[in-house]
């Protein structure tokens, strides 16, 4: 697709260079900051300026920074986040930001955030678009315009009757990305915009910021799935390590530098993988499902069964119905026909704590998941409440962190001063501390770098004596193939394919019927 057909007509005709619209619409100052009750900070004198008219593309590994600067400029610190100290300073164009407000600051600079849970607030997808528009007093007939446009442009104009509370993670970051860019904001500031959508749709998404940037606007992406966001040719790149800036040059001198690393790097990391040939520990038998208010069935007919000894990918774009398979798997959801099969007994007749001592579920949003005052209170609930006692809730836990790479935190912290990918693997571990049979992970990679997912799921690949068979959803193909015994492939809530990976993934046209390549 070319980004020209992505182009409506509220969009100002592109008569002027990106160069000649430039300027430094955020300007930072050597900026710290230090969250409440913690000694090291998580920004240590940052400087950087912004321009209008570029993308910036900040990345950094999980944990470096990079959310807190974007709380930084948005205003969630210090407005949300109370306690902590903050130095330096924050301009946008001519103005102090320090002397604007929360709502001040989200009428020049526009936030897609990390957790699109978070900034949902209608139960509609037409309201939740329209909403910062009527905020803004526009003219109903301008503002059914403008929600129609963003809407055809992300190509979710099927969802706008839809309830919100229905949607996929992917088409949820959409909905998020078009009730922000329907605003036109000076400022674009979008944490993480890719990490629930599949290719088809980080690409269109990626389309519609390179034009926004084309009309003078400043697009600030932070993001994770770096190749792809490499592919717009960003003008400016920062790169945050432990709260301090370690790159800040173009967008060309980080791609060449990448690719050198790339060379660097060796060709085949992947660990052994397992191959299922014991009992089937979970299993979808003729499985229908529909929410009431959608056109079609999420879940049409399905039938999977998931054997010990497997890692078993659930691949398909947003939307495909892979989180509702897992949902009904989990007894959040019940089946309109069919069955779902645990160990042998059916879901429907064992209750969601039964079903959670045999599977976990590991949420595509992990704040979903967390409530604790602490993280030592969060690993050690899910333990106690399937009956393990105080030694070997301890033990587990402590191999839970170990897993995924947090052993070194701190149990006192609160689960919500982390980083969404330090949430992410929290999450993993919270769930891994139950010692679950077969455990499902929704895009489990999501908010992590390349290298910590990497070796995340290295470790997850590897981990013995449980869980005995792993489900993974996720839009990565390269993952799948990497870690994935088995794939199968769903397009409509319907399996298109399911085999061995080198067989499936070798299938270009699968793929593409999937949905999960874009030509």
């Amino acid at each position: 697709m070319r980004i020209a057909d992505l182009t409506a007509s509220w969009f100002v005709p592109l008569r002027y260079t990106v160069r000649a619209s430039v300027s430094d619409a955020i300007t930072v100052t050597q900026l710290s900051y230090t969250y409440a009750n913690q000694i090291t900070p998580a920004l240590a004198e940052i400087s950087a300026r912004l321009r209008a008219g570029e993308l910036t593309l900040i990345v950094g590994r999980s944990g470096s920074g990079k959310t807190t600067l974007a709380r930084c400029i948005n205003g969630l610190i210090p407005h949300s986040y109370k306690g902590g100290t903050l130095k330096g300073q924050l301009r946008y164009f001519d103005e102090d930001l320090s002397a604007l407000s929360l709502a001040q600051r989200a009428q020049r600079i526009g936030t897609v955030m990390q957790d699109p849970d978070k900034q949902i607030v209608a139960t509609r997808v037409f309201d939740e678009i329209a909403f910062g528009l009527e905020n803004l007093g526009l003219p109903r007939e301008a503002i059914v315009e403008r929600v129609h446009a963003v809407a055809a442009q992300l190509r979710i104009a099927h969802l706008l009757e839809r309830k919100t509370h229905t949607l996929s993670g992917g088409e949820l970051q959409r909905v998020a990305i078009a009730s922000v860019v329907a605003m036109q904001p000076r400022v674009l500031l979008l944490d993480e915009p890719l990490a629930s959508l599949d290719p088809p749709a980080a690409h269109q998404a990626l389309g519609l910021f390179r034009l926004l940037t084309q009309r003078g606007m400043a697009v600030v992406m932070i993001e994770h799935r770096v190749r792809e966001a490499l592919a717009l040719a960003p003008e400016h790149c920062l790169v945050l390590d432990q709260g301090r800036l370690t790159f800040d040059s173009s967008g060309s001198a980080f791609a060449l530098q990448q690719r050198r690393r790339s060379d660097e790097a060796a060709l085949d990391r992947a660990p052994r993988r397992r191959h299922g040939q014991g009992r089937p520990l979970l299993v979808w038998h003729d499985v229908t499902f529909k929410y009431p208010d959608s056109a079609r069935p999420q879940v049409d007919r399905v039938n999977i069964a998931v054997h010990e000894g497997e890692i078993v990918a659930l691949l398909g774009a947003n939307g495909a119905g892979k989180s509702t398979l897992c949902r009904l798997a989990i007894g959040l959801l019940r089946p309109q026909q069919g069955r779902v099969l645990v160990e042998g007994e059916d879901a429907a007749r064992l209750s969601t704590a039964q079903i959670a001592q045999r599977v976990g579920y590991v949420f595509q949003n992990p704040t979903a998941m967390l409530f604790a005052e602490n993280l030592a209170e969060e690993l050690r609930f899910g333990p106690r409440n399937v009956g393990f006692d105080a030694a070997t809730t301890s033990r587990a836990v402590a191999d839970a962190l170990a897993t995924v790479g947090l052993e070194a935190l701190d149990l006192s912290r609160s689960p919500f001063s982390l980083s969404f990918g330090q949430q992410r693997r929290l999450a993993i571990a919270a769930v891994l501390a139950m010692q679950p049979s077969v455990l499902i992970l929704d895009e489990p990679t999501a908010g992590l770098d390349e290298e910590s997912a990497e070796a995340l799921m290295a470790r997850l690949a590897q981990l013995e004596p449980a869980p005995r068979a792993m489900v993974v959803i996720t839009h990565d193909v390269r993952l799948a193939w990497r870690f994935a015994t088995r794939v199968v492939l769903l397009r409509a809530g319907a399996v298109i394919a399911d085999g061995p990976t080198e067989v499936v993934l070798n299938q270009p046209a699968l793929l593409r019927e999937a949905q999960l390549l874009v030509d």
